[in-house]
């Protein structure tokens, strides 16, 4: 079985971080009966998506064949792919990934079963640009020179 869980530089002592999406990587643990027997660390290449990051974080989870994600907050649209294959999902943030996982596999992790963030709530690269050319009207009282 394979647990994937949203990390920052990842590893085995890194923390799960609040953040499924744009996470800046994913550590992938196997578990064979109750025991971890390997991991490795993917990075996330959704990180930098300007949109649609949940998603392709998502598909990344089921490419890897993962069973279930251990995150702080997930989004709709990273929740209905997760779902659709059949990936379970649970909460951790804040827990090393070496305790998460021990608590996984002893039941002790609540399992999120809807989005724990309204949709559009992600950090969206903004491109917008501003136009506006005014001119200051102040009119001083300054003491100038005498």
């Amino acid at each position: 079985m394979k647990i994937a869980i949203s990390t920052g530089k990842g590893g085995m002592d890194d923390a799960v971080v609040p953040v499924f999406g744009r996470c800046g990587s994913f550590t992938i643990v196997e578990i064979e009966g109750d025991e971890i027997r390997g991991s490795e660390v993917v990075p996330n290449q959704a990180t930098q998506s300007p949109s649609g990051a949940g998603i392709q974080a998502s598909q990344t989870m089921v490419n890897a064949g993962v069973e279930s994600v251990i995150t702080g907050n997930i989004g709709p649209n990273s929740m209905m792919v997760l779902k659709q294959a059949g990936i379970k999902v649970f909460s951790g943030a804040g827990m090393k990934v070496e305790e998460a996982v021990k608590a996984y596999l002893e039941g002790k992790l609540q399992e999120i079963s809807d989005s724990t963030v309204p949709g559009g709530a992600g950090m969206g690269l903004g491109m917008g640009r501003g136009t506006g050319m005014g001119r200051g009207q102040g009119r001083g009282q300054g003491a100038g020179r005498r």
